[in-house]
């Protein structure tokens, strides 16, 4: 039997028993058991609410959370997926729920600049479709932006959200909670609250936990005082190689370069998102609705144009249901639908909006305009000790025991072991510890043409191969992108052009990057590893210089950098700018997150960032979220 074989076999089985052990997991933890959750969409017939929340992501469970805290305010969150399956909760298998029901599964319009070794020169943009969002599908990492982020915000018109306004918000998600509200832990409880039922120690393995089923009757008092949760946790580099290394290489590069372990959203290996730190602990309320498996057609506006009410479309139902907002509905769909839906509910550019004959409610051309993302230029480095995660690891069921039983291992983290960059720059690194790679898992879910993956991987085949990558990234992208509608429905996907690498100055940033990786591969630490850049060999850049495997005695030319760069550099999933805050009339929100040109509606999710962070931006998200909450509950006053 031939050694593919023998991995196809295995892999199934494992996959099988780690299915089944999730799955009874995921139940016991009562992921399905949502106490607000309305099943008849037809109950809401007539129904009004304070506050409409369309799409349960990032920003929308953290808003769900702090609108319905106050018990005379209700509050309806409307989201088009549902809960999302076993798999979210486990690290590790992140990448695996992208491209299925859990995933919008957007994709790019083919491109000119960029993506010449994907497919149709598209790239895969996955967000995800259920409870928490691209939370649930995302790698966990945790940073909340550096000071010029939120000041350059500042100068592009977003007043009152500099570093100095946004700090107290930041402050909160860096202190986390634990050790702080959860100081009654450390034993178990006869009876957990549904919010509660994740709050296990670090003593308490999935399959070590307390046996007290959580209950289900807690009293809105109960609930309306349980806080929301953040936990962080750090990668520990005194046992994780790779780690150390990459810090140690920052002291030889010097002390203009900062390199830090990565820092997870997760709790005793499990996923933490939005949706389990936020929305989870509203459960119960009854001032609190979750309407699932609906997506929203439109906002509906009165003569003052004033927000009034969203119709609402139930997955395979045919009817269409109007809800009342009685205060305000808020938009946290995300940087691609909210435009999508702001202008099909009448707010745009006039000019589009006339083509596809909807009725203009307000002329608002930067709508969908000013989109931009992080890329990522993958770059494999080999090594001969053992300190990475690669196919074989995957499929040792030792390895699967020790994170049912512990929470800890290969299963318990993303593989991402630091993020560094030189300070004051706008470019920076990740290393990602994955030495051996599945071809065809990752040929799905980047859209990687053959020869352009085994370019990148040229050890592809080797599935105990030790290594890693270093994707290489501008922070700072100036190339601007836009979202355009395809027709009048909202269940069409947009067309999403980004225009990857448009500017010039993108090709520079990431470059750098490239020459800071090689760099740190050159560093004693690495050495002792014996690290090895592997340079892509792709066919369309053989004319610009020799493919080298040692950067110290041969350097790539800007040429060739530049030429894998457009090759096969993949998006780092981190779209924002499509509803920018701006405190000019052509802006899309003010600095309350208002809508131009209307009343009663905001949009509250990344697209209303005017530049991106340096970095990731979900916990920038959720400071952005609780900052827009105290906005609506002081203007509610």
């Amino acid at each position: 039997m031939g050694l593919i074989r023998k991995v196809v076999i295995a892999l199934t089985i494992l996959t099988a028993l780690l299915g089944l052990i999730l799955y009874s997991i995921w139940l016991w933890l009562g992921y399905e058991h949502i106490p607000n959750r309305v099943s008849n969409v037809e109950s809401l017939k007539d129904a009004s609410f304070d506050f409409i929340i369309v799409g349960a992501g990032t920003a929308g469970c953290v808003l769900a959370n702090r609108l319905s805290a106050d018990p005379n305010n209700s509050v309806l969150l409307i989201e088009a997926g549902d809960v999302f399956g076993p798999a979210s909760i486990v690290p590790l298998l992140s990448t695996t729920i992208q491209q299925t029901r859990f995933d919008w599964a957007f994709r790019t319009t083919p491109q000119k600049y960029s993506s010449r070794g994907l497919i149709n020169n598209q790239q895969f943009l996955p967000r995800g479709r259920g409870l928490g969002g691209s939370g649930q599908i995302n790698y966990m990492l945790h940073f909340t932006g550096i000071k010029d982020d939120f000041d350059r915000w500042e100068r592009l018109g977003a007043h009152d959200w500099n570093f100095e306004r946004m700090k107290p918000y930041l402050d909160r998600l860096e202190r986390g909670t634990d050790g702080v509200e959860e100081a009654s832990e450390g034993h178990c409880q006869p009876e957990l609250e549904d919010d509660e039922m994740f709050e296990t120690t670090d003593e308490q393995p999935l399959l070590n936990m307390c046996s007290s089923q959580p209950s289900t009757t807690s009293t809105d008092m109960k609930h309306s005082i349980q806080p929301p949760s953040w936990h962080i946790n750090p990668v520990d580099a005194d046992e994780n190689l790779l780690a150390k290394a990459f810090q140690d290489a920052s002291s030889e590069l010097g002390s203009s370069h900062d390199f830090r372990a990565a820092r997870y959203n997760i709790r005793n290996g499990i996923r933490w998102s939005s949706y389990h730190g936020y929305l989870r602990p509203a459960f119960g309320r009854s001032n609190l609705q979750v309407l699932t498996n609906s997506v929203v057609q439109r906002v509906i506006f009165n003569n003052q144009n004033r927000a009034q009410a969203v119709i609402v479309q139930q997955t395979n139902a045919e009817n269409f249901l109007t809800i009342r907002a009685r205060q305000e509905v808020i938009l946290s769909a995300g940087a691609f639908q909210t435009p999508q839906l702001l202008k099909l509910s009448g707010i745009g550019p006039a000019i589009e909006l006339k083509r596809h004959g909807i009725p203009i409610v307000h002329d608002s051309p930067n709508v969908g305009q000013n989109y931009f993302d992080h890329l990522n230029m993958p770059l494999f480095v080999s090594i001969n000790t053992t300190a990475s995660v690669t196919v074989d690891k995957i499929l040792n069921v030792l390895n699967l025991w020790n994170y049912l039983s512990e929470g800890t291992g290969i299963f318990s983290t993303t593989a991402v072991a630091g993020i560094g960059s030189p300070r004051l720059s706008k470019y920076g690194i990740i290393l990602f510890g994955m030495g051996s790679v599945d071809e065809k898992a990752l040929r799905h879910v980047s859209n990687l043409k053959q020869d352009a993956f085994r370019a990148h991987f040229p050890l592809y085949h080797n599935s105990s191969q030790e290594g890693f990558l270093f994707l290489n990234t501008c922070h700072q992208p100036k190339s601007r992108g836009a979202i355009y509608l395809r027709d009048r429905h909202a269940d069409t996907h947009p067309f999403i052009n980004p225009n990857y690498l448009k500017d010039k100055f993108d090709i520079e940033c990431m470059s750098a990057a490239i020459r800071l990786a090689a760099r740190t591969v050159e560093t004693a630490p690495f050495r002792r590893m014996g690290a090895v850049i592997h340079w892509p060999k792709a066919k369309s850049c053989s004319n610009f210089g020799p493919f080298v495997e040692d950067f110290r005695t041969n350097k790539p030319s800007d040429r060739y950098l530049e030429c894998i760069l457009r090759e096969s550099a993949l998006t780092g999933h981190h779209p924002g700018g499509t509803t920018a805050i701006g405190l000019h009339s052509e802006a899309v929100v003010d600095n309350q997150l208002r809508v131009n040109g209307v009343s009663g509606l905001r949009v509250v999710d990344a697209g209303v960032f005017p530049a991106p962070v340096s970095g990731t931006p979900n916990s920038v998200v959720i400071a952005v979220a609780e900052k827009a909450a105290d906005a609506i509950l002081i203007a509610g006053r």
